[in-house]
């Protein structure tokens, strides 16, 4: 018999710590609304970054990222541009979170890369 403490337990990926520079846009194409932000933490399923600014969005809405490459060591592509879903948002300290939607492989395989550079420099964290 289990504790409720260990019924609650959620098995989540391995996520690991960043400190990237990334565009958080509303648009893939269009160049309003992008804002700067802080990649803090990355997994397959998601990451979490603070916006540079007192910027506020809107939870369970639909957002691109993009995150250079350059600075983590890898030269192709020369960024990871992604839709995601914020599934939330601390306006005190003007932090999302949110997941990856409709990854390719080709995306996966460079979302892979970012994760094995960053636990290369030891970044790994639950």
């Amino acid at each position: 018999m289990s504790s409720k403490s260990e019924e609650k337990k959620v098995d989540r990926k391995t996520r690991y710590k960043s400190h990237a520079l990334v565009e958080f846009r509303k648009s893939k194409w269009f160049p309003f609304h992008i804002h700067s932000g802080v990649l803090l933490d990355l997994s397959l399923g998601g990451f979490k970054m603070e916006f540079t600014g007192e910027h506020v969005i809107q939870a369970n809405s639909n957002y691109w990222i993009s995150i250079p490459l350059g600075p983590l060591g890898i030269a192709t592509p020369s960024k990871f541009q992604a839709q995601i879903e914020a599934r939330w948002f601390d306006n005190k300290r003007f932090r999302v979170g949110g997941s990856f939607l409709n990854l390719s492989e080709a995306d996966k395989h460079v979302l892979s890369t970012i994760i094995s550079r960053l636990e290369e420099r030891g970044l790994a964290h639950l």
